[in-house]
């Protein structure tokens, strides 16, 4: 299986104003890059949507210091993945693991992808990355690799805020074909599956503090906040509040759906031999 998906929408991509970067703000689509100051980029960062990706050059100076609104700001995105464009050499080795540890998404080679044609394939590499991270994470050793390929198109245009029809453009095909992959690999429906993961998306969003209920229901797609209360009402049962639901909870969940799923189709199997 292979993705290839388009999105209606531009991806945002917010830049540090710095030299390393300047020369990426050309970028086209289905990008749409904005250069922006450290105050302007963390503000922004914490309330874009979670189809955008942040990029930085993370150092003090020249040197391979740093800077601490690197480290402050990597931990305020949480749903949105942020890039450091990093020189491959040493003295900077040891930043860039620092960097890793602190829950960066990916690193862009300084010499090699500083301009709009070469980064792209790393835009597309870290596209909804957060969140196909933690889904890949929490599921069961037995879901199948064609799965993990579905789940992780789906992700992605949950992300972008895009529907059924849209996933089965991601394999270029059609929803009717995407539904005959679902069925064979014990997944739910296409349009079951896209709920499911804007529901992951949504509560996901929902565990950056700085975030609101009403903006994390935007980045997930929903009309309001009432329409993602219902949505988490329907696959995750009652809770105490929006918040009230932990992504580890509702991955829990959300297994539980996959292995009766699969046992379904183990019973069917097993019918279809019996016969």
């Amino acid at each position: 299986m292979t993705i290839a998906y388009t999105p209606k929408q531009p991806r945002r991509v917010l830049l540090l104003d710095s030299p390393r970067l300047d020369a990426l703000r050309s970028l086209t689509m289905p990008y749409d890059a904005e250069m922006l100051g450290w105050d302007e980029l963390r503000s922004a960062a914490v309330r874009v949507y979670p189809s955008a990706v942040v990029m930085l050059d993370p150092f003090v100076g020249d040197g391979p210091e740093i800077d601490p609104r690197a480290l402050e700001l990597i931990a305020d995105c949480g749903a949105v993945p942020v890039v450091a464009m990093v020189p491959f050499r040493e003295p900077y080795f040891e930043s860039v693991r620092a960097l890793l540890r602190h829950g960066l998404a990916d690193i862009a080679d300084a010499d090699l992808e500083n301009t709009p044609d070469a980064i792209r394939l790393r835009l597309k590499a870290v596209h909804a990355q957060p969140l196909k991270r933690r889904v890949d994470g929490a599921l069961s050793r037995f879901t199948s690799a064609n799965a993990r390929t579905l789940l992780a198109a789906t992700a992605e245009v949950a992300a972008d805020g895009g529907s059924a029809l849209d996933l089965g453009a991601a394999f270029a095909s059609s929803e009717r074909t995407v539904a005959g992959w679902c069925e064979r690999e014990a997944l739910p429906t296409p349009r079951r599956l896209l709920a499911w993961l804007r529901v992951l998306l949504a509560v996901l969003l929902l565990e950056d503090a700085c975030r609101s209920v009403p903006a994390a229901a935007k980045g997930a797609g929903y009309a309001s906040d009432y329409t993602l209360r219902r949505a988490l009402r329907d696959l995750l049962g009652d809770g105490a509040g929006t918040r009230a639901h932990s992504f580890a909870q509702a991955m829990d969940t959300f297994n539980a759906e996959l292995r009766e799923l699969r046992e379904a189709a183990r019973r069917r199997a097993r019918g279809s031999r019996a016969a």
